[in-house]
């Protein structure tokens, strides 16, 4: 019994600890076959095409995919996502939406995707 409270007393303290230093992020970089397609600003609601096959949108803070052709369309059920870091992917149209902290910050973006 005192081993499962302290795991929970753990996991609770852990889960804080990882919600607390977790940063919103301020621009989606977005890339298509390995190339910065754009970065936009997550503080202006905006809907954006990408290639002829992906559609995103911008709102309340958050990126989400909200339209893809792929057959699977994965990408379109990541959800929304707005922590620095977090990342959608469509494999099939090899496009990336990263969640970055800055405009300039290119730093951790996958730079290709193998299929």
């Amino acid at each position: 019994m005192v081993l499962g409270v302290a795991v929970l007393v753990f996991c609770a303290v852990w889960l804080g600890i990882r919600l607390a230093s977790q940063r919103e992020g301020a621009y989606a970089l977005v890339k298509l076959d390995g190339q910065v397609y754009g970065r936009y600003a997550l503080d202006e609601d905006q809907e954006i095409d990408i290639g002829s096959g992906n559609h995103i949108a911008i709102e309340d803070g958050t990126v989400r995919m909200a339209d893809a052709d792929c057959p699977d369309r994965i990408c379109v059920r990541q959800g929304r996502i707005s922590a620095e870091g977090a990342l959608i992917t469509c494999m099939p149209n090899r496009v990336t939406v990263q969640v970055q902290g800055s405009a300039g910050e290119d730093e951790g973006a996958p730079d290709a995707i193998a299929y």
